[in-house]
């Protein structure tokens, strides 16, 4: 089709007509409101609440909140982006020169904490970071995770190198272009334990409060003073993530429940969330936390009753919706998360991937499906449907028979076109930015060279800022089996500056890490702890460091080479 010629050749050039052709044939008024939703956020803004309560809105993905006492600052969040981040702190100085005593992260995400270095004005007396205890789970995961997937699916999820409209709930993430890529997050230095702690900072006696929800590690931070609450990511105006498309585990729908209850029994009469805008007045505040209660329990409780009645995912899916009343609610417009999505998730959680059908059982590969139907019906006969599809507007069917062609030769041009005008067709329908970001950055991958990889610049802040246990516990994801699975022996790893032990065990197929020395192994290498932060990033080539006096290998250099050599050599992957 001439409109995917068009764009292959000038994506990059004009960005800012990508795909608006399509968009007002296929989803103009859903544009127009999306549009009017993103007013609520699309400008940079310092909004004072009270005060001692200013909210940074419109400089990147997530707000940063500054609470002012007698004795400093408080920062509460950082957004993704140290630029956005200076540029906050410059504001937040033209109203007070008093110093940041503390920061506290809400949770872990990284549109919440990577700025924070911005936020330090002298280094040998830095501020105290604050978060959650069970925070450091969820930063471990950050190297055993499935972080790139996660990175590739945030991408599309986000739109980022679509034009900037919205994320549904912020202008935009400020993060994975790399130009923007500038990470400063700061290791936590003060955990809260528990429900609930009552403490005093900057002269402010405040409550941080475990309100786990959109993550398990989320706090919210109570000011009794102003009865304020600041409510992290439990509530936004939009319907709630309760399952993330970019790809998370089910988030536990009645956890959230029981957040938003402990919010409710506060009664505050300002909610600060750390998307989208503060909301005032007693009355107000108290309608939408109900609210958005009740619409998470209640997509609990109907994916539950309609899995009892024998009804698979895709099915709960297009039967559950929310009541008129709640539907009604703008902060349940589904902006952002959905409720099909999230009935799904609850499925999963509650009772597992497997649908009940036995056909899901052992199914056919996406690829093997694909095969079988082109050799069955024949690919000019697949895409001839397609494209009747495309004319009658089914978009979702012209998306799949494309796609069957094009798991069988995926350079067909005209199942290439189709698929791209579906996709185009299906993200510019969607009121929710993740779905529409998620559709139309699939069909941008599919028409011109784009690549969602890491930039090097992320993966060496992680490598640099986090400690060396969670570093060394990503060798067990990165072992590659296929080409080392008969290897038995083990590496010991003595570390200084800090002192360190570390042992891989290659065994069985897998890589086994430990801290507890085993009865015997084969190389042991004894360096500092930054000469082996280089060594992983490739920033210096161990025989250069033996050299330099830099690294002690006992076994040899070529045994320690072979070793390594079973590991992805990079912590990032290419992905498909």
């Amino acid at each position: 089709m001439a409109f995917v010629v068009y764009y292959a050749q000038n994506a990059w050039k004009q960005r800012e007509d990508v795909f608006s052709e399509r968009r007002v044939k296929y989803g103009l008024d859903t544009l127009n409101e999306i549009k009017e939703h993103s007013k609520e956020f699309n400008g940079k803004n310092i909004i004072k609440v009270t005060d001692n309560i200013y909210v940074a809105l419109g400089y990147a993905l997530a707000n940063s909140i500054m609470l002012i006492g007698p004795e400093g600052v408080v920062i509460v969040d950082t957004t993704e982006s140290y630029k956005a981040a200076q540029e906050i702190f410059a504001e937040f100085r033209k109203i007070t020169n008093k110093p940041v005593t503390d920061i506290i992260y809400t949770h872990n995400h990284q549109d919440h904490i990577n700025g924070a270095k911005a936020f330090v004005e002298d280094e040998s007396n830095p501020p105290n970071v604050w978060a959650h205890e069970s925070i450091t789970k969820a930063l471990y995961l950050s190297f055993k995770g499935t972080t790139v997937a996660g990175y590739t699916r945030a991408m599309r999820q986000f739109g980022v190198f679509l034009p900037e409209l919205s994320a549904g709930i912020g202008f935009g993430l400020k993060f994975g272009k790399s130009d923007s890529v500038h990470l400063e997050f700061i290791y936590p230095n003060k955990f809260v334990e528990g429900d609930r702690l009552d403490v005093t900072l900057a002269g402010i006696p405040l409550s941080i409060i475990h309100i786990p929800g959109e993550t398990d590690d989320q706090i919210g931070v109570w000011l009794p003073g102003n009865k304020a609450f600041l409510c992290a990511d439990d509530l936004y105006r939009a319907f709630p993530n309760l399952y993330a498309i970019r790809g998370t585990k089910p988030r536990a729908l009645m956890q959230w429940v029981e957040s938003m209850d402990k919010m409710i029994e506060l009664e505050p009469e300002l909610l600060v969330p750390s998307h989208t805008r503060p909301i005032t007045k007693h009355e107000t505040v108290m309608n939408i936390l109900v609210e958005y209660r009740d619409a998470i329990q209640y997509v609990h409780d109907q994916t539950v009753r309609l899995i009892n009645y024998g009804y698979d995912p895709d099915e709960i899916a297009n039967i559950i919706r929310l009541p008129k009343s709640l539907e009604k609610n703008p902060y349940l417009r589904e902006f952002y998360g959905t409720v099909k999505w999230s009935s799904k998730a609850v499925f999963t959680e509650n009772i597992g991937w497997f649908s009940g059908d036995p056909v899901d059982l052992d199914p056919l590969t996406r690829t093997e499906k694909a095969t079988k139907m082109v050799d069955l019906v024949g690919a000019e006969k697949l895409l001839q449907a397609a494209k009747q599809a495309l004319d009658a507007e089914d978009f979702q069917w012209a998306l799949e028979l494309s796609s069957y062609v094009l798991r069988k030769n995926s350079e067909n041009r005209a199942a290439k076109d189709i698929k791209v005008e579906a996709l185009v067709a299906l993200g510019s329908r969607q009121i929710s930015l993740n779905g529409r970001n998620y559709y139309l950055t699939s069909a941008l991958e599919l028409s011109t060279d784009l690549k969602l990889t890491p930039p090097p610049a992320g993966k060496e802040s992680l490598i640099m800022q986090y400690p060396i246990d969670y570093i060394m516990s990503a060798f067990s994801i990165r072992f590659k089996p296929e080409e080392c699975v008969e290897r038995n022996e083990t590496l010991y790893l003595e570390l200084s500056e800090p002192n360190s032990n570390h042992f891989v065990q290659l065994r069985n197929g897998v890589a086994i890490i430990r801290t507890k020395e085993p009865k015997q192994f084969d190389i042991k290498v004894s360096c500092t702890d930054s000469v082996w932060r280089d060594i992983i990033l490739n920033k210096r080539m161990a025989v250069a460091a033996i050299a330099m006096g830099d690294m002690v290998i006992d076994g040899g250099a070529l045994a320690l080479k072979s070793f390594m050599d079973c590991f992805d050599s990079n912590i990032y992957y290419e992905t498909r």
